[in-house]
């Protein structure tokens, strides 16, 4: 029979004792685990999920939050404004189709060449959008400033790894089969940070091409480069090469962009 721990920030039940396997909060030490039922009882539906009934939905608790990102939720709230999790059906809303960017008209020939086009021999830059990548690593510096010791263990061993951003919106927590979430960055692999929402930010492709950052209401924040404070949850900070998110116990992501090779 497993053990599980009351989380006080979303009110799951985490079957992990250092962070909540849910929100990411940390759960106090003093913590008793859960009480568990008879083994032999059927199981306990996962809190707190209101049911149902004639298209109502229960009124929660004073000071209540979204059990699945922690978010602040009122008392007739159908969606949570953050994450948009159903608090009716417990569904999440479906990931929009992302639009690709229309390229530019080719000139026909013996047309006017385009925009920013020179002479012959001349070097002119290629119409193919600037590529974006995230870099995905652990910073030890952050790890120690924010963690305390013996709780997580920093993971020495582990390599960067390159995430290409396409799409419009690009997601980054940690996943859930049970939920039916996997984001685009996972920080659950191949090192897990128990410090990570399971639904923490998401990097929003602007008109431009380039990206921002949008916390979505995470349990312990991020911070963009060498802020003393985190960002604001719901508000949109524009991306720049070589700018660090930091997140969870260690995580950094470095954002890079690469731009379009030029073309004879």
């Amino acid at each position: 029979m497993s053990t599980t721990y009351p989380c006080a920030t979303c009110g799951s039940q985490s079957a992990t004792s250092d962070y909540c396997d849910v929100c990411g909060a940390a759960i106090a030490a003093t913590g008793a685990p859960a009480p568990q039922a008879d083994p032999g009882a059927p199981p306990t539906p996962a809190p707190p999920t209101p049911t149902p009934a004639g298209g109502a939905i229960q009124a929660p608790a004073p000071g209540a939050t979204c059990y699945f990102c922690g978010a602040p939720r009122e008392a007739n709230d159908v969606f949570c404004e953050v994450c948009g999790l159903d608090f009716v059906s417990g569904r999440m809303p479906a990931p929009a189709n992302p639009t690709p960017s229309p390229m530019p008209p080719a000139a026909s020939a013996g047309g006017a060449a385009p925009a920013g086009a020179g002479a012959s021999g001349t070097t002119v830059m290629s119409s193919v959008p600037a590529e974006w990548t995230a870099v995905v690593g652990a910073d030890r510096a952050f790890f120690d400033s924010n963690v305390t010791a013996g709780v997580v263990t920093f993971p020495d061993a582990i390599s960067p790894r390159d995430v290409a951003l396409t799409g419009d919106e690009v997601t980054i927590g940690r996943r859930s089969e049970s939920k039916g979430y996997f984001p685009d960055i996972d920080l659950a692999s191949p090192v897990d940070d128990p410090a990570v929402s399971r639904r923490h930010a998401i990097l929003q492709r602007q008109a431009d091409g380039s990206y921002a950052v949008l916390d979505v209401g995470s349990t312990n924040g991020t911070w963009l480069n060498d802020e003393d404070d985190p960002l604001a949850h719901g508000v949109l900070r524009a991306l720049h090469d070589g700018d660090r998110l930091l997140l969870g116990a260690f995580t950094c992501i470095t954002i890079r962009h690469a731009p379009p090779a030029p073309t004879p």
